[in-house]
Parts: C-alpha cells; structure tokens; sequence
C-alpha cells in the first residue's frame, strides 16, 4: 500500500458502506440493507467485528512473522473450517475498535511483524471495515488480503490499490466439490476469475490445501489451472488439514503424507513456482 492509496482509504470505505444498502459484495447477491440492521449470508449487518489478533510464524516463510487480524463473518461455509463458529455467529465477536487495533498494529511492527494480514473468516464481506482500518496504519506496511477469493468485482475495485499481497485460498477444483465441501457450487469459477484479476493488481500466492481424497478432482485440476494461466504465480501447497468433530461432507481422516507428496511432485512436473 502506498501513500498515495492510504489518502484514499476513507472515502473508499464511505463506498463500501454505502454498498451495504442493498448488499451484492458477494455472489449470494443477498440484497439485504446491512446498514438498517438486516443480516446477510454473512451474518453481518453493518458492524464490523474482529475475533482475534495475532503475530503468526505458520504463514507463507515471505510474510512471515504476520500480523494476523481476524475479520468474524463469512460468504462460504466450508465444511472443515477452524474458526467456523465465528461465521455462524459473527455477532459473538466483539467489535472492531480501529483506534486500539491500529495501535497494535504498530506494537505488533515492534515486535517484528513483516506483513498485516487481514483475514477472517472472509474480510471482504467487512470491506468498509477494512478499509478504515487501513486508513488508520502507516502507509508504508505491506498489507495481506488474505481470502477466499469468493467476491463481486466491486470488492475488487474498493481494494485495488490498497492490497500488496493477495493471499488467495483456492480451496476447491470443481462445481461439484464446491457445492458439497463449501456451500457455493460456483466457488471455483468465481475465484479463478478474481485471481486473475488481483495478479493484475498485485502480488499473488495462490494457497491449496491438500484435502485427503481430492487429488484427482481438487489438487489436479488447480494445478493444471495454474499451470495454462499463471504459471509464474507463487504456490503453497498446505498439508494442515485438520477433520473436523461432525461434518457431512468434509473429510474425516487426515492427509497422508504421500497424497501431500504427489501434489507436490504433479506441481514440480508441470514447472509451478512452489514456495514454503
């Protein structure tokens, strides 16, 4: 983010705001006036609410220490997600305090924080939020959209300029999988698209994490994606997968370390950028 866009940031967010009257920042198109109170997919009104603030050392080894700070709410409801009771209940979490968040985001910059990592759940159904936080830090901290990737193009238009690093999580390879493990049959298709958007914007590290089960259907159809459209992007290939107690989709076994390998391996044959 540079000085020039951090001038910007308040009436940015004014125009997130604004957008809230009749909610389309994501594909659920719910149409809900935020502002008057109504909740959305996300289960937000106009309020923005943060869950947790951390300096993260299990990052991508670039952005590394990471400032996380975690934005409650979001467009999927994914199966196997660490947090998902904060996207059930967003309204559990407390709200956002800018003033005090963006001073410790300068204590946590003390503390050796390389990167603000903004994250949720799913920031960019906060996008207001977000942008009025970011008009409160230095201009000269390297900022990380760190998202599902699963938005309109009027979030990409309020965040251009003020993301440096678009850490995208590609989660799924196909409709069907989507639909099953995420809630949103058109997650793939959607994502895709705004990858290709934000790597005309910015740095991109596309993140997959390598599910058990879903190396035909998920990791190689990603991989063979990255490999005809963007091959010169950063990959990370995670093999955190963690089961969860009770799911209807999601698997229920951890990932073997040789599924973890053969993704690895298909993504050095097709000559991906992996990075650790």
């Amino acid at each position: 983010m540079d000085a020039g866009a951090h001038k910007e940031a308040g009436e940015r967010a004014e125009k997130a705001r604004e957008s809230l009257r009749c909610c389309r920042l994501c594909p659920r198109l719910c149409g809900v006036d935020r502002t008057g109170g109504e909740k959305g997919y996300c289960g937000l009104d106009d309020s923005v609410r943060c869950f947790r603030e951390v300096l993260c050392w299990h990052e991508e080894e670039e952005l590394r220490p990471s400032h996380q700070v975690y934005f409650a709410g979001c467009s999927l409801r994914c199966g196997f997600c660490t947090v998902g009771e904060w996207n059930k209940q967003p309204e559990a979490a407390e709200e956002l305090d800018g003033a005090e968040l963006s001073k410790k985001i300068a204590e946590r910059r003390k503390q050796g924080a390389r990167t603000l990592n903004l994250l949720g759940g799913e920031p960019t159904v906060s996008m207001h939020g977000v942008l009025e936080l970011l008009g409160r830090v230095e201009p000269t901290i390297r900022v990380v959209l760190n998202s599902n990737m699963y938005y309109n193009d009027i979030v990409e238009q309020l965040v251009r300029g003020f993301a440096d690093v678009y850490l995208a999580d590609l989660k799924c390879g196909n409709a069907d999988c989507a639909g099953r493990l995420l809630g949103a049959a058109d997650y793939t298709e959607v994502a895709k698209r705004n990858i290709l958007e934000a790597r005309r914007d910015g740095e991109v590290i596309v993140r997959h994490l390598v599910l058990p089960g879903h190396g035909e259907c998920c990791v190689r159809p990603i991989l063979r994606w990255l490999a005809e459209k963007l091959p010169e992007v950063k990959l990370s290939l995670r093999g955190d997968y963690v089961p969860p107690a009770e799911s209807d989709s999601a698997p229920a076994e951890y990932l073997r370390r040789q599924e973890l390998d053969s993704a690895v391996d298909l993504a050095k044959e097709m000559g991906l950028n992996l990075i650790q």
